[in-house]
């Protein structure tokens, strides 16, 4: 899991003009005191991978939240919070961890971003407190319509069952 949250993160760099640098954290840390969503989200990648800062995930999670509140409709920062909580549940096992990935990876799915639809799906298809495959059929399904090939194979499996 983190393995893929830290991939998610990597891939900021296609989301953004911007790589990711650890050498400009001073830069990032001025932008996001200026209000610049962008700069606040990789502070918090450097603070997540403790790349340039030292490790701290919760700091990386106030920085993510930053810029969510900055740029609330952004996909990509809200799926990466909910990835955080999701992680953070996989490792602490508290229930209210997952249900706050849930109700975020719900926001990004209905802003049409297909990794947060297919980890609907695995949520729905896997963990036994959700377990609902009805839901996961449904979130692999969107998942597969925005182009998310994982999402199709998913669908295709859990219909084959």
């Amino acid at each position: 899991m983190r393995k893929n949250l830290i991939l998610l993160l990597c891939l900021a760099s296609a989301v953004f003009s911007a790589e990711f640098d650890a050498s400009k954290i001073n830069s990032y840390l001025k932008e996001c005191n200026q209000n610049r969503a962008s700069g606040c989200f990789y502070v918090g990648i450097a603070y997540f991978l403790g790349d340039g800062l030292n490790k701290d995930d919760k700091k990386a999670l106030d920085f993510f939240k930053k810029a969510n509140k900055l740029e609330p409709n952004n996909a990509f920062y809200i799926s990466t919070i909910a990835h955080v909580y999701y992680y953070r549940y996989k490792t602490d096992d508290k229930a209210a961890l997952l249900d706050d990935a849930v109700k975020l990876f719900t926001a990004a799915c209905k802003l049409k971003d297909a990794a947060s639809c297919y980890e609907l799906g695995e949520i729905y298809n896997y963990e036994n407190d959700k377990r609902d495959y009805s839901k996961a059929a449904s979130y692999y399904k969107q998942s597969c319509n925005l182009q998310n090939m994982d999402g199709c194979l998913k669908l295709r499996n859990l219909k084959n069952k």
